[in-house]
């Protein structure tokens, strides 16, 4: 969407939405001052309705739910600027379509000179002075080089700006909060989502699923590094699948995940977790060398649900020594705490 207010009318949104922040705990980054922004000139309804719905349901904006806000009601305008490297890659193409075209049409009708010019001094009785075929030959000869050389240069200058292309699209994919192997968020969102739930003057039902793969550095020894990082890639995609927002799951680091459950309590944390603890020990894979197939991979499940004036670091000690239980009293369980 366009801003088009004066600097009058802008510093007042400005004052209303600064202490909206404040009150909900919100964190003063751009994305978020543009959204609050957004949010009291009261421009986007829509926008206006789903805030609210979700200020009610959480006591504040989960920074991934105010992301999604963000993506669909401020920049949704601009996010076809997003498909500028695929335009500009697909007009690349077409310009080099056109240019091997032209080479091809040039070195064609070079191969029709060659061949009349060959019939040519076959047959004495039609045949041309030689000197007027050597000409002619020379003219296309040089016309045909020329037209090769810019051909090259076209060529060289395409692979620098695909190289510059794919430099560019490699550097957008590369997002600081992605855990590259998994997909899933990394610890450092958890940690700033957290705080943020904490933060509210009301702090939403939260609870927090901690998981963590058992026997996985035997898993390692074993199968090596290679099937380890597939089991890694398979957790990262059930739990996508699992968890739907505002749910936040992560990579907490090594073989261990987590999920942040905004809104859900106890009873229903430990009822996913169940669900996926069923999910995780009926995985299969298949060794591509020897055909043999593993199924010895389980995991075990700490629960907590988050409790009035508990800090970040107590709720997470909380579910670590549930999860810590859970593997001391034979792992493949669920423990609540």
């Amino acid at each position: 969407m366009k801003f088009a207010e004066n600097s009058t009318q802008s510093a007042e949104y400005l004052r209303q939405a600064i202490p909206l922040m404040v009150k909900y705990n919100i964190p003063p980054n751009p994305l978020n001052y543009a959204l609050w922004y957004t949010y009291v000139s009261n421009k986007v309804p829509n926008l206006n309705y789903q805030m609210d719905q979700t200020l009610e349901t959480y006591g504040t904006c989960p920074t991934i739910l105010s992301e999604q806000l963000f993506r669909e009601h401020v920049i949704s305008d601009e996010l076809s600027d997003n498909d500028a490297a695929q335009a500009q890659l697909i007009a690349l193409t077409s310009s080099l379509s056109e240019h091997v075209n032209d080479a091809a049409e040039h070195t064609s009708n070079y191969s029709l000179l060659l061949e009349d010019s060959l019939d040519a001094l076959n047959d004495p009785h039609k045949s041309p002075p030689i000197e007027e075929i050597i000409n002619k030959l020379a003219r296309n000869t040089a016309s045909i080089t020329e037209a090769t050389s810019q051909f090259q240069q076209q060529i060289a200058a395409a692979q620098e700006e695909i190289s510059a292309l794919k430099e560019e699209l490699q550097k957008t994919r590369q997002d600081a909060r992605i855990d590259p192997l998994t997909g899933l968020f990394n610890r450092r969102v958890f940690d700033t989502e957290l705080e943020q739930i904490i933060g509210a003057s009301s702090p939403p039902i939260t609870s927090l699923i901690m998981i963590d793969i058992d026997f996985f550095k035997k898993f390692n020894d074993e199968y090596g590094h290679l099937m380890g990082d597939k089991v890694l890639q398979y957790f990262g995609k059930l739990l996508k699948d699992e968890c739907k927002e505002p749910t936040l799951a992560v990579r907490f680091g090594g073989e261990e995940f987590a999920i942040l459950l905004i809104g859900q309590p106890l009873s229903l944390a430990a009822e996913l977790a169940e669900t996926m603890r069923h999910k995780i020990q009926a995985i299969r894979i298949k060794q591509k060398k020897t055909g043999q197939v593993i199924s010895s991979i389980t995991a075990s499940f700490g629960v907590a649900q988050l409790t009035s004036n508990e800090s970040a670091e107590q709720f997470i000690e909380r579910a670590d020594k549930a999860l810590y239980a859970a593997k001391s009293e034979g792992r493949n369980r669920v423990i609540q705490r």
